[in-house]
């Protein structure tokens, strides 16, 4: 089932280096893609003053990456498959799948410290 939209006007959270966002259409409709920030792109959280609704609601940080970096850039290094993927899409795929073998969930300090 697509997951609630969680603007970051509301969590809190920011698309910094090493954020996990929530890939989706419209809000309301993420699933299981996400992406992870490889540098701060701040112009994906939500703007209340943009007049696109779209913008508006931003997509939704939903972590960090608190460990690990290196591994996300050496992935980020991969070569595309200039034949992958439609659209806007096309040429932005990998060539050959990464998979993701373990993620692990952490207290924050600010949860932990409450």
């Amino acid at each position: 089932d697509p997951i609630a939209h969680e603007p970051t006007t509301e969590t809190g959270l920011s698309h910094t280096d090493g954020a996990l966002s929530m890939a989706r259409y419209e809000p309301g409709t993420a699933t299981g893609d996400f992406s992870i920030m490889i540098k701060d792109q701040t112009g994906l959280d939500a703007n209340p003053a943009s007049s696109d609704p779209n913008l508006q609601l931003g997509f939704a940080v939903f972590g960090y990456v608190v460990d690990g970096m290196e591994v996300v850039h050496a992935i980020h290094a991969l070569p595309p498959d200039p034949d992958k993927g439609e659209g806007w899409m096309k040429g932005q795929l990998l060539a050959e799948p990464v998979e993701i073998i373990e993620m692990r969930r952490v207290e924050s300090a600010a949860a932990s410290a409450e």
